[in-house]
C-alpha cells in the first residue's frame, strides 16, 4: 500500500475514532466508577473472544458480536464502542503485525466504531431502549434491526476499505459476506443470553455466560486452524505428485521452489547442497521477495551459520528471536530476517542437503509450517533422485560411452522427431546431415592397437565439439562413422562446414599415447575422413531419407574417388 494511503487512513482514524468517544463520553457519560466491576468483565470476556480469530478466504472473522452485543442493550453505545476498541488490543496481540501493516489497526477500529454506530443509529430510530427493559416484547423490531443493520453495515464498511486499500472491485454480497452474516446470527443468541443472564445475576452471569463463549470461540478457531491445516496436506501431497512429473534437476528444483513459496509464508527460500566429503554447502537455489536469483557467493561449513547447524544437527530447527539469528557465526540471512524454520533434506538417512526458509515478520511461522516443510523436504529429496536417475538412463540411452558424444539412437530419434513436427506444423524447414567416415581406420587399430584407435575416435569426438559448438548436433553413428545435423542452412555453407571438418582431422595428427618400459611414449597419427553431404529438400523428398543420402555420397562421392574429400554427389 501506497504511503499516501496509509495516511489518509490513519488521518480518518483520528478525525472518528477519538472525536467520537469524546462525543459520547461527553453526551451520553456512563457512571464508570459504580459499574467498573460490570466494565473489566465485559472488557475481559469480549478480548478473551477476540483472541481466537479465523479466517474464511481471506477476511479474518472473530465473534466479539455477542458480547458487544450485551454491553450495548444495557450499557449503551458508548461502552459498546469502548470494548470492541480495546478487544482489538487483544486480536493485534496474536496477528503479528510488520511495521507495513499497522494501518491495519486504524482500519479495523474505524471499521469497528462506525458498524457500531451505524447499528445503534438503526435500534434507536426503531424505537430501542437502554437498560434492564431492553428485552422486552415491544424491543424485537429493534433488536432485529440493530442485527440486520450490523452485518450489512459492517460488510459495506469492509468492502469500501478494501476497494481502497487493494483497489479491488466494490462488492458487498460475497461469499465473506454471507458466511460473516450467518456465523453473527448465530452468535447474537448468545448476546441475548449474557445480557438476560447479567441481569438477572449481576456480574456472575458476565461470566457464567462469557466463558462458554470463550470456549465456542476457541473451538472454531481451532476448527479453522485444523481444516486449514489439512488443506496444507493435500496441497502438500499435490506438490509431491507434481515434483514426480519433473524429470531433471533443475526443473524439480525450480518447480519445488515455486510451490514453497505458495504454502509457506515465506520472503526468502534457501536450499543448500552438501559436500560430505568436504563437509561444505553449496546454495543452488535462492528466493526472495524481490524474485527468483541465484546467490552463488553463499557457502557454508558444517556447523557454521544457522543452515549449517540444521546440517550438524540432522534435525529440523526454528528461530523466533532475530539477536539469536544474528548470533550465529557467518550466518547466510539478511539483516531484515527475523524468523527461520531450516529442515535437512535426507536420502538414505544422510543429509545431502538444506532448505530454509526466512521471514521479516517476528514469529511467522508456526508449528505446522515445520511440519509440512519436512514433508516437503522428503518429496523434494525423493524427486531429485528419481530425476537425477531418469538423466543418467536417458543419458546412457542416447549417448555413446566412449565418446559421450550422442548415438544412433538419438540420431535417428531426432530425424524422426524433426519429420513428424514438420509435417505437424505444415511447414518446409532445411535439414542438412553431414556423415564421415575415417579412412583405413582398421589399418590405425591393427599398427597401433584398439586402444589407440579409441583415443583417435574420442579426440575427433572433441575436435568437433570445438569447430560444431552450438550450431549443430553431433553423434557417432557407429564404429568409425560420425554425423553432425544442421538446420536452416544453405548447402552450400553446410559444404563449407564439412569441408573445415574435413581440414581439421587432416591437418592436424592425432595424439596416441602407449607406455613403454614405464614411460609414456607419444606417437603421431596421420589420419584422414571421407565425408557426405545431405540436405533436405535439396536432395531428398523427406527429411527421414536425409542419411541414406548423404551415406550414399559419402560412399560414392568421396570414398570411392580417393577419400580424404567432400561430396554431395549421388
Amino acid at each position: 500500500m501506497t504511503k499516501s494511503k496509509n495516511i489518509v487512513l490513519w488521518l480518518v482514524w483520528i478525525i472518528v475514532v477519538p472525536s467520537s468517544i469524546i462525543y459520547l463520553s461527553l453526551n451520553y457519560p456512563i457512571n464508570f466508577s459504580s459499574n467498573w466491576v460490570d466494565l473489566l468483565s465485559f472488557a475481559l470476556i469480549i478480548s478473551g473472544v477476540a483472541f481466537f480469530p479465523f479466517k474464511v478466504g481471506n477476511t479474518t472473522i472473530f465473534f466479539i458480536n455477542s458480547v458487544s452485543f450485551a454491553a450495548f442493550l444495557y450499557f449503551g453505545l458508548l461502552v459498546e464502542i469502548i470494548i470492541t476498541q480495546i478487544s482489538l488490543i487483544s486480536f493485534f496481540t496474536i496477528m503479528k503485525l510488520q511495521k507495513h501493516e499497522y494501518y491495519r489497526i486504524a482500519t479495523n477500529s474505524t471499521m469497528l466504531l462506525i458498524t457500531s454506530v451505524g447499528a445503534a443509529t438503526v435500534y434507536y430510530m426503531l424505537g430501542g431502549i437502554n437498560g434492564s427493559e431492553a428485552l422486552n416484547v415491544d424491543q424485537i423490531i429493534p433488536i432485529i434491526g440493530y442485527m440486520v443493520s450490523s452485518i450489512v453495515i459492517n460488510q459495506i464498511v469492509i468492502s469500501v476499505f478494501q476497494s481502497y486499500i487493494l483497489n479491488r472491485r466494490f462488492k458487498v454480497f460475497d461469499l465473506t459476506f454471507f458466511v460473516d452474516g450467518f456465523l453473527t446470527l448465530v452468535t447474537f443468541p448468545f448476546g441475548l443470553i449474557l445480557y438476560t443472564m447479567f441481569v438477572e445475576l449481576d456480574t456472575l452471569g458476565i461470566y457464567f455466560v462469557g466463558f462458554p463463549i470463550i470456549l465456542l470461540s476457541a473451538v472454531l478457531s481451532i476448527y479453522n486452524r485444523t481444516q486449514m491445516i489439512n488443506e496444507y496436506l493435500h496441497k502438500t501431497s499435490e506438490i509431491g505428485h507434481e515434483l514426480t512429473k519433473s524429470l531433471n534437476v533443475k526443473s524439480v528444483l525450480d518447480t519445488f521452489l515455486e510451490e514453497v513459496k505458495s504454502i509457506v509464508p515465506a520472503t526468502h527460500i534457501y536450499i543448500f547442497d552438501i559436500s560430505n566429503a568436504n563437509q561444505s554447502m553449496s546454495l543452488i537455489r535462492y528466493y526472495n521477495h524481490t524474485g527468483s536469483q541465484f546467490k552463488n557467493e553463499i557457502k557454508l561449513f558444517k556447523g557454521e551459520g544457522f543452515s549449517g547447524r540444521v546440517y550438524e544437527s540432522n534435525t529440523s530447527m526454528m528461530l523466533h528471536n532475530k539477536s539469536k539469528i544474528d548470533q550465529l557465526r557467518g550466518h547466510e540471512f539478511e539483516d531484515a530476517v527475523q524468523s527461520v524454520i531450516g529442515v535437512p533434506i535426507l536420502r538414505n538417512n544422510l543429509v545431502v542437503g538444506v532448505l530454509t526458509v526466512g521471514s521479516t515478520r517476528p514469529r511467522a511461522f508456526e508449528k505446522h509450517h515445520l511440519m509440512l516443510l519436512e514433508i516437503l523436504a522428503n518429496f523434494l529429496s525423493v524427486a531429485i533422485e528419481n530425476a537425477r536417475h531418469y538423466e543418467a538412463e536417458r543419458r546412457k540411452s542416447q549417448h555413446d560411452q566412449l565418446t559421450g558424444l550422442y548415438n544412433y539412437r538419438y540420431l535417428i530419434e531426432y530425424i524422426d522427431a524433426y519429420a513428424a513436427d514438420l509435417e505437424a506444423k505444415g511447414l518446409n524447414e532445411s535439414l542438412s546431415l553431414i556423415i564421415m567416415d575415417l579412412d583405413s581406420f582398421k589399418k590405425i587399430n591393427d599398427t597401433y592397437g584398439h586402444e589407440a584407435g579409441n583415443e583417435v575416435l574420442v579426440e575427433l569426438a572433441r575436435r568437433l565439439e570445438r569447430l560444431i559448438g552450438d550450431k549443430g548436433i553431433i553423434a557417432r553413428y557407429g564404429g568409425e562413422e560420425f554425423t553432425v545435423i544442421l538446420k536452416d542452412y544453405e548447402h552450400e555453407r553446410v559444404l563449407e562446414i564439412a569441408e573445415n571438418i574435413r581440414k581439421c582431422i587432416a591437418d592436424e595428427p592425432f595424439l596416441v599415447y602407449k607406455p613403454i618400459d614405464g614411460q609414456m611414449e607419444v606417437t603421431e597419427i596421420n589420419v584422414t575422413a571421407s565425408i557426405g553431404v545431405s540436405t533436405y529438400p535439396d536432395h531428398c523428398d523427406t527429411p527421414d531419407e536425409i542419411l541414406r543420402v548423404a551415406d550414399r555420397a559419402m560412399y560414392v562421392g568421396a570414398k570411392q574417388r580417393g577419400k580424404n574429400r567432400v561430396s554431395s554427389i549421388i
